[in-house]
């Protein structure tokens, strides 16, 4: 499986309960796989189409605002690079892993819907946290080295803070920490394990008005060191990137949305450069 770290900007934005929220994203990468010298291939490069299509659901939990978010991609890419000295490429179309995610903002947001939520004040400081659960569910041949599902279970437990300084600029930060079981049915018979993953991430948001917002980003990886045979590879995934993404409302129940991000620096795993457009229509239940 070969993905970038995500950057998600805006990920405490306080919203209406009982609302549904249903995505379809494009993105396209391309850029360098950096694998690890012990397999046989070389100059790894990669061009993708990403399409996501995710549906999420407001609630109240705990007295608390939460989320619930089902996330399901497909992807169509070349690879290209060396295999033994010779030049070699490959495709790949189908499912990667998909993810459910369940969020809840413990800090600065009260479970309101309809106009209680409307009249109620935003407040400057949010805290939340977060659980994703990845099921090993994508696309995979063991007779192959470059899959689009993983062939693992992961998890994703994570932190977040954002602090409004005038109602026009966000300051959010984000700590997660990914878990992963092994795959014994890695590549020529091997079997492989990827030790926990940590990430931190950075964005600072200006609103330009309402539904219109506009933001920077910094994201690194650290540790995630891999584990083939039960012999430590000493691979850390050290990596760090940058992006930036710009949110427009089209109307009440409708939004769009362009991102782009790039590596900084990258020791192992995925180097892209991403350009991603999303399209977000809302609705909420009658009642």
């Amino acid at each position: 499986m070969v993905t970038a770290q995500d950057l998600e900007p805006r990920s405490l934005s306080n919203i209406p309960i009982k609302g549904n929220f249903a995505v379809a994203s494009y993105a396209y990468s391309e850029g360098n796989i950096l694998v690890d010298n012990t397999l046989p291939i070389e100059d790894l490069n990669a061009s993708l189409n990403n399409f996501v299509f995710a549906y999420a659901r407001s609630f109240k939990l705990f007295n608390k605002l939460a989320k619930v978010d089902v996330i399901l991609p497909y992807s169509v890419g070349e690879f290209s690079g060396k295999v033994t000295d010779i030049d070699s490429s490959t495709y790949r179309n189908g499912f990667g892993d998909p993810a459910v995610r369940l969020s809840l903002i413990l800090i600065g947001a009260k479970p309101l819907s309809g106009a209680d939520f409307m009249k109620q004040e935003q407040q400057k400081f949010k805290l939340g946290v977060s659980l994703r659960i990845r099921p090993p569910l994508g696309q995979y041949d063991s007779s192959k080295l470059i899959n689009l599902g993983a062939n693992r279970w992961a998890a994703k437990f994570g932190f977040a803070a954002s602090y409004d300084l005038n109602k026009k600029w966000i300051l959010e930060s984000q700590y997660n920490t990914w878990f992963f079981t092994k795959n014994n049915s890695f590549f020529n018979g091997n079997t492989t394990q990827q030790k926990p993953l940590t990430t931190l991430q950075v964005h600072v948001t200006h609103i330009f008005k309402p539904g219109i917002w506009a933001s920077v980003s910094y994201g690194l990886s650290r540790l995630g060191e891999t584990v083939v045979n039960d012999i430590d590879k000493n691979d850390p995934q050290n990596s760090s990137r940058f992006g930036a993404a710009f949110a427009h409302r089209l109307g009440k129940k409708s939004s769009i949305k362009f991102a782009f991000t790039s590596g900084i620096t990258a020791r192992y795993g995925a180097d892209f450069n991403t350009f991603a457009l999303a399209y977000q229509f809302m609705w909420f239940d009658k009642k």
